[in-house]
């Protein structure tokens, strides 16, 4: 009893130090720098977002849960609609997050990631990675359902929803951030190949990493050049920044730095370009590209 009750109390004094940290780095004014509209009226509701490695002024995003299997792409300097890609023989249940695996960290050309893996009722046995190698985000197309490896997940514990991934160099594995209204959720790790053959997975079981105080996650990004973590809320963008020679677990036990976001309908995708510049995108049509003051 004396530990669980040590751990519950230590618990507690790492959320409020978050929440006093939250509130004392608000940025109450000029929270946006710059935005556009993204021209495709079939985006309705970003709900994940990453920046190509193809053409690094071009992001990928795609619907919440109700839309085809599809990706759009975007110029992020005009929001011009640049390309739209269909997954062929997939289906979105409920896509919620994009990640990008470097090809220095896959072998090959780069692959996106995308997390079918929202349950907000928590009933999924299993959720779903779809991986493949990215496209060019200038032009349209279908990927083809053998072009597409897709990987079963569960947790250890049950089933839980999830918005934020992201890819860690570290360990080459994908972190899951769970979401939840209470702030002490789960953060997975999902391992992408078998270390004894290299080969990829298909069914994986996610490793529980730690608990992070934080409520109501609603996406993530890895920042490639500082190795900075960034997770959206509903409120905020929070930076969990990385020393040298930190691990990951380490660097999510820290106090975070918050930012207010600007005032828009509903942000669930953020993403971190190769300048370090960070980007949310709201729902809404159209929806709104907006890179964040967080300099």
């Amino acid at each position: 009893m004396m530990i669980r009750r040590f751990h519950f109390r230590s618990a507690l004094f790492v959320w409020l130090l978050v929440a006093i940290a939250t509130q004392a780095n608000l940025l109450a004014e000029e929270p946006a720098v710059a935005s556009v509209e993204l021209a495709d009226k079939d985006l309705t509701e970003s709900s994940g977002m990453v920046f190509s490695t193809k053409d690094s002024s071009c992001i990928w995003s795609h619907n919440d849960s109700g839309d085809r299997a599809r990706l759009f792409a975007f110029d992020a300097k005009t929001g011009e609609a640049t390309g739209q890609w269909h997954l062929q023989g997939v289906t979105a249940v409920d896509w919620e997050d994009l990640a990008m695996l470097p090809a220095a960290n896959v072998g090959g050309p780069a692959r996106l990631v995308i997390a079918d893996s929202g349950d907000n009722q928590q009933r999924r046995d299993h959720i779903e990675l779809l991986v493949i190698d990215e496209m060019d985000p200038r032009k349209s197309g279908v990927v083809n359902r053998e072009e597409i490896q897709v990987l079963r997940v569960r947790y250890p514990d049950g089933a839980h929803d999830c918005e934020a991934i992201w890819f860690d160099e570290s360990s080459r594995g994908l972190m899951f951030l769970c979401k939840r209204f209470t702030p002490w959720v789960g953060l997975y790790r999902v391992a992408l190949a078998n270390g004894s053959s290299g080969r990829s997975n298909d069914d994986l079981v996610a490793e529980l990493i730690q608990r992070v105080p934080l409520a109501l996650a609603t996406a993530a990004d890895r920042d490639p050049v500082t190795g900075d973590v960034w997770v959206s809320t509903y409120w905020q963008a929070i930076k969990f920044a990385k020393a040298d020679h930190e691990t990951l677990k380490t660097q999510m036990s820290q106090t975070p730095v918050a930012f207010d976001l600007p005032k828009l309908k509903q942000i669930e995708a953020i993403a971190v370009d190769s300048n370090s510049n960070v980007w949310v995108t709201s729902e809404g049509s159209p929806a709104l590209l907006v890179r964040l003051n967080v300099r």
